[in-house]
């Protein structure tokens, strides 16, 4: 049975609308972790890493299919930027990509190249994968070209330098600060919080106001979020699911360790 796929993209008709939204980052490549987080309504979106993440092909696939009845987008991040790496996320199910570390406007051209098939594009053609319904999309190729989100890192000096640039490529759709290595690019390794940097981060917002430019960030709670806010950030990643357990696991270790003592005594 043939079949026609929905074209519309809501996560990038959101950063189109330069509105603020609020996505999770995944990164322990659990697909029952994924689906426990798609299921609360907070997180509209949710992002997937490769890049410093030990998920893989066959890890993503089950996560896409846990978080499917949830009806939420999924961004992948892949380990590079790289026309192998990008395509074999679009093949598997992803319409949004976040491109890590793309330093110049012809590192854009190229990553949206990646995602857009011939004569648009260099995306290599198969006639049967996931995000095709295995060849069961007839009208698949007349609409994926306009239907991918790009979004693009800015993790260095020399990209924030050349960020109106680089968000004018075509295809382009949005900008995501990596705080930690544009910490470390300006010489606060390991220090996103250091005045310096958080300086930095706020020129970079209101830069991108100026601008129209639809910005994301990191965030680690609702205080960065509102400070980012004001600053012109509008779309976020809030926490992820490492800092989470973490934290879980370290509060109960706690309460655990205050038990045994009081148990000891």
């Amino acid at each position: 049975m043939q079949m026609r796929a929905a074209q519309e993209n809501p996560f990038k008709h959101w950063l189109g609308q330069n509105r603020i939204t609020l996505g999770f980052w995944n990164a322990l490549a659990n697909p029952m972790l994924a689906e426990i987080v798609a299921e609360h309504p907070g997180f509209e979106w949710m992002l997937f890493d490769t890049e410093h993440a030990p998920n893989d092909i066959q890890s993503l696939i089950a996560q896409l299919q846990a978080i499917r009845f949830s009806g939420k987008p999924a961004v992948g991040r892949p380990v590079q930027n790289h026309p192998a790496e990008i395509k074999r996320l679009l093949d598997i199910g992803f319409r949004n990509l976040l491109i890590p570390n793309v330093q110049s406007v012809e590192e854009a051209k190229q990553a949206v190249a990646a995602t857009r098939y011939p004569p648009d594009g260099t995306r290599g053609v198969s006639a049967y994968h996931r995000n095709n319904g295995y060849g069961r999309v007839t009208d698949y190729f007349q609409f994926i070209n306009q239907s991918i989100g790009v979004v693009v890192q800015i993790e260095s000096a020399q990209a924030v330098e050349r960020m109106e640039q680089i968000d004018g490529v075509e295809g382009v759709d949005a900008l995501f600060v990596g705080p930690g290595d544009l910490a470390a690019d300006l010489g606060y390794l390991g220090q996103i919080r250091h005045p310096e940097v958080q300086a930095v981060l706020q020129e970079i917002g209101r830069r991108a106001r100026n601008a129209g430019i639809a910005l994301g960030i990191t965030s680690h709670g609702i205080d960065d979020v509102e400070r980012y806010v004001n600053w012109g950030y509008r779309f976020f990643t809030m926490s992820s699911d490492v800092v989470l357990f973490r934290q879980a696991v370290a509060q109960l270790s706690d309460l655990a360790t205050e038990f045994g003592a009081r148990a000891k005594e």
